[in-house]
């Protein structure tokens, strides 16, 4: 009985412990495994006919980001589906079906940061499909909903379905692209992205076109809201599967510069095996620098040897050969997936996408409002202004990537953002009060441009950080910062219009007052974190000394660490000198035995080298070679 019992409670444990293995298990393996028949036809695009390039990958990229980004254009659908569902009111706003897309952002990010180790494991082909297929069924489900006139339905069709496969569908373009254009990263993501502000350019004028431009008001359509849903389903659906044929994941071993889908910025490249002519040995020995800027130790060989017919050979024809270990840096400071997600450095590019997206989602939502109410425009100027909005937030995701490329940074693009929005968030009460249209609009046009290039360069940081090979998961997470923007954000946003509408009902220039002045509190938290990122792959893997609390990179570059709360300052030189101790302490200690080689490069006799591997360090670090050169 009492065994019984035990097995039991046992059972019952390992029931408890599943959710837990599951959940590490999800983000702990990452890794996308395909068989030699599957590698060989993804070497062509028709088989045998068209040979794959990795330069098709960034139409599809685009156009399924265009596909996504129809979700921005949900405005369109509220009055008329307010209109079929509750009756006509002349156009009112009732602000119900506004929540759909509340929902809809929330599960498309949830989805996102779920199913982004999935995706890793799968590749883009399955996930595309996957996606696809959801939001097809959503939308057709949505149409339902319109039909029977239904709105819990429509809140399942679009909302949740359509939403989680708008979330898997948006990452699996932007996976691939990392990974097959390591080394221009930022226009990689910028492409990927890009595409979906260019779907809430066009999306709002086919919904028009399709449903009929007062159907709100008279009751005059087209073809309908259902069959709306229907067609824009199918087409997005069609365009989606097709793209989906085509993405797909570079090879095993595929690098590109010496960058492959594990690299982290700053290990790009390998130790090379150095190889010495005796004369210059000593003056090569003394400039020589590694790809990762440290020294590697001088090995001592023995400069005699024989010749082919037992005699000794000093006349300056032999070669000294400096056999060095080929050590793969870039393989010790990978990180898997969890390690990634854990880190300090990870949670606190969160913080910053957080506040870095925060005013452009809220001032996007509301600019139309704006124009019209508080600075007396037209309904047309508010849409010309929202046009080139929507424009500038498209161009950001473009422009801001390819910058960052240029220079080679992601982070000082980030913190010109970040203080750029605070500004112009300082500007805005003002500009309002003034009547200033110009004013306003120059201060939303910079807050647009910002959040664009947000989105364009978040991919690009996120693989320099934790390599490319972890993008899609940790690309899917970070969304999870937008999505509480905008429902989070939203209804604050909201509530506090609202109250500030009862306090000055007759002032409407005072109702964004409070707004702007309480979203500027994410945004400079979001600013100092941003400054204290360590970004340099000396600042995250230097080994802190003792009393170390806090390190970071002073304007000239020179690393500061703050040592119970007192700053220390490192020049270069001591810099490099850590850096090339603490490298030192990575590589295994080789022995090795020089080989003399006659004018001709060939062999006087045969050489050997062994290599020690060190206690704990990967086999992957230890790469050790003989070669002969003349």
């Amino acid at each position: 009985m009492s065994s019984a019992r035990a097995k039991f409670q046992a059972e019952k444990c390992n029931v408890l412990l599943w959710p837990k293995k599951a959940f590490v298990y999800h983000y702990t393996h990452t890794k996308f495994e395909r068989s030699e028949q599957q590698l060989e036809r993804e070497r062509w695009l028709v088989p045998r006919l068209i040979p794959f390039n990795r330069y098709m990958l960034m139409p599809c990229a685009v156009l399924v980001q265009a596909c996504c980004g129809s979700l921005y254009a949900w405005s369109g659908f509220n009055l008329p589906i307010e209109a079929q569902l509750f009756g006509r009111n002349g156009g009112v706003d009732r602000a119900i079906v506004v929540n759909v897309f509340y929902v809809a952002v929330a599960i498309f990010a949830i989805s996102a940061a779920l199913l982004g180790p999935w995706l890793e494991r799968n590749g883009p082909l399955k996930g595309l499909l996957l996606g696809s297929g959801l939001f097809f069924f959503g939308n057709l489900l949505t149409a339902l909903g319109v039909y029977v006139k239904q709105l819990a339905i429509v809140y399942i069709g679009y909302g949740v379905f359509g939403a989680m496969g708008l979330g898997i569908s948006y990452i699996s373009p932007v996976s691939p692209l990392q990974k097959w254009f390591p080394e221009i990263r930022g226009v990689a993501a910028g492409l990927a992205v890009c595409g979906f502000g260019a779907g809430s350019v066009f999306s709002p004028f086919t919904q028009k076109a399709l449903i009929g431009p007062n159907f709100h008001k008279t009751g005059e359509a087209h073809v309908g809201i259902e069959l709306t849903f229907v067609i824009l389903g199918s087409c997005y659906f069609l365009i989606m599967t097709l793209c989906a044929l085509i993405l797909r994941m570079p090879p095993p071993g595929y690098t590109v510069r010496g960058i492959n889908i594990e690299t982290v910025k700053g290990a790009e490249r390998k130790v090379d095996l150095q190889r010495t002519p005796q004369k210059t040995w000593l003056r090569r020995a003394l400039h020589r620098k590694t790809n990762l800027e440290a020294s590697t130790p001088p090995i001592a060989f023995s400069t005699s040897g024989r010749t082919n017919d037992g005699q000794n050979k000093e006349d300056g024809s032999s070669v000294l050969v400096r056999v060095v270990p080929q050590i793969d840096y870039s393989a010790h400071f990978s990180m898997i997936l969890m390690e990634a997600l854990t880190s300090v450095q990870y949670w606190m590019i969160y913080v910053m996408f957080m506040g870095a997206e925060i005013t452009g989602l809220l001032i996007i939502s509301k600019i139309q409002s704006i124009v019209q109410n508080q600075l007396g425009r037209s309904a047309d100027d508010a849409a010309v202004v929202n046009s080139i909005l929507g424009g500038l937030n498209l161009s950001g995701r473009l422009v801001l990537p390819l910058i960052s490329d240029l220079i080679k940074s992601r982070k000082p693009l980030f913190v010109l953002s970040l203080a750029c929005q605070a500004v112009c968030l300082g500007c805005l009460p003002s500009a309002l009060d003034a009547r200033s249209y110009a004013g306003v609009l120059a201060c939303a046009f910079i807050i647009g441009f910002f959040y664009g290039g947000g989105f364009g360069m978040i991919p690009a940081f996120l693989a320099d950080q934790f390599g490319a090979k972890n993008v899609g998961a940790t690309h899917g997470v970070i969304l999870t910062a937008w999505a509480i923007d905008a429902v989070a954000g939203g209804l604050i946003f909201s509530a506090v219009y609202n109250k500030q509408k009862k306090l000055y009902p007759d002032d409407s220039m005072r109702w964004y007052d409070l707004n702007f002045r309480w979203i500027l509190a994410p945004v400079l938290l979001s600013f100092l974190v941003c400054l204290f990122i360590p970004t340099h792959l000396r600042d995250r893997k230097l080994p802190k000394i003792a009393g170390e609390v806090l390190r970071f990179r002073f304007l000239d570059g020179r690393l500061v660490r703050l040592v119970r709360w007192r700053p220390v300052w490192l020049s270069k030189e001591e810099e490099k000198v850590e850096w090339a101790a603490y490298l030192q302490s990575l590589a295994p200690q080789p022995t090795a035995t020089s080989t003399m080689v006659d004018g001709k490069g060939d062999p006087l006799f045969d050489s050997h080298q062994v290599v020690s591997q060190s206690p704990g360090l990967p086999s992957a670090l230890t790469k050790g070679k003989t070669q002969s050169v003349d």
